[in-house]
């Protein structure tokens, strides 16, 4: 399994390295404090003024750094709308294009910065929660409660994230108002049919949705004390592997599910006659209905615990020791063995 950090580092815009939260520091003061206070050499109230210094000089680092990205972009913005100005005066088709792709390269900038935030916002809460679980303190609720309630705020800037919505909207107007424009100068034979909405309009709706779902961790935390689980945000080229992921694990789940009601509708109602064939008692078919039951206690707690970690792998381990056991089961038959029929509904349970 791959270490968060390493993650957080992997998904970091390079040229903008210095100004993400570091988490590894954080990481390392958490285990740093955990031994101090084994040791006591330090108290409850120090470890809480000092991790709550460290996390306001992270937190200002990435607003100060998301401030002055956001006035880049608004500058940008501006001297393109002066430009725009200028062709409603002295129309033209070509210049429309080039201010058209102008707000896109606006736009995609834009793109980086809202990963940026999300990116942090991520960070910031598996941080949180790891202190909490660590110490077992709330920490988490009251950090979150004190700074999003004080007037100057810089928590609010990650979650609030008004002066990017306010960006993403000006994008958003200048480009369907010059699509407008340039479908207007076109005639059908030129162009005959323009899209919508522009794609890049389309990216920055969808890295709002996701920005807003990270950081309601800590909007809700404000008022609720709420947790809920990280995520990362995935890139494009993830999400199809992620889709043919889901639908192997619903194969294999059906597979499971197909090989239990077999057990259950065949093998249960058969199973004295079966016992009888091979040679038992009639009453060794509860021993064999119960093999399966008895497994299932252990087997229960096992996969529940390996689940927690990996989905994926115990259902692909159980699908293929169901299909042994049920295997098993039907040598036995050949076999004319009641212990090969033993292990096989063991196997399935």
């Amino acid at each position: 399994m791959v270490a968060f950090g390493k993650k957080l580092k992997d998904r970091q815009i390079q040229e903008w390295q210095g100004y993400y939260i570091n988490y590894k520091l954080m990481k390392k003061k958490v285990k740093q404090y955990d031994n101090q206070i084994k040791a006591g050499s330090l108290d409850r109230r120090h470890v809480l003024k000092d991790f709550s210094r460290m996390l306001d000089n992270q937190i200002e680092r990435i607003v100060l750094f998301m401030l002055e990205q956001q006035g880049v972009l608004a500058s940008r913005i501006s001297e393109l709308n002066k430009q725009q100005e200028s062709l409603q005066e002295q129309p033209d088709i070509s210049k429309i294009i080039e201010l058209r792709e102008s707000y896109r390269d606006v736009g995609r900038d834009l793109l980086k910065l809202l990963f940026f935030v999300e990116i942090n916002a991520i960070g910031l809460r598996k941080i949180l929660k790891k202190f909490d679980k660590r110490f077992g303190y709330r920490f988490t609720d009251y950090y979150v409660k004190t700074r999003a309630n004080h007037p100057y705020s810089q928590l609010q800037q990650v979650f609030k994230h008004v002066g990017l919505g306010a960006v993403v909207g000006a994008i958003s107007r200048n480009l369907a108002d010059l699509q407008d424009r340039q479908g207007s100068y076109l005639s059908i034979y030129d162009q005959p049919s323009l899209p919508l909405q522009d794609s890049v309009v389309d990216s920055l709706q969808a890295a709002v949705d996701r920005l807003s779902h990270s950081t309601n961790f800590l909007n809700f935390l404000a008022q609720h004390a709420l947790i809920m689980q990280e995520e990362f945000p995935t890139p494009v080229e993830e999400q199809v592997d992620d889709q043919r992921y889901h639908f192997m694990s619903l194969i294999l789940n059906l597979a499971n599910t197909f090989l239990y009601m077999v057990n259950t509708y065949i093998i249960v109602p058969t199973a004295d006659d079966y016992s009888m064939s091979l040679g038992a008692a009639a009453t060794v078919c509860g021993i064999v209905i119960g093999a399966m039951a008895v497994a299932q206690i252990f087997s229960s707690v096992y996969f529940s615990a390996w689940s927690n970690r990996s989905y994926f792998r115990p259902l692909v381990f159980s699908s293929i020791v169901l299909f042994v056991g049920n295997i098993m089961y039907a040598l036995a038959y050949d076999l004319k063995s009641i212990p090969v029929l033993l292990i096989g509904r063991i196997f399935c349970g």
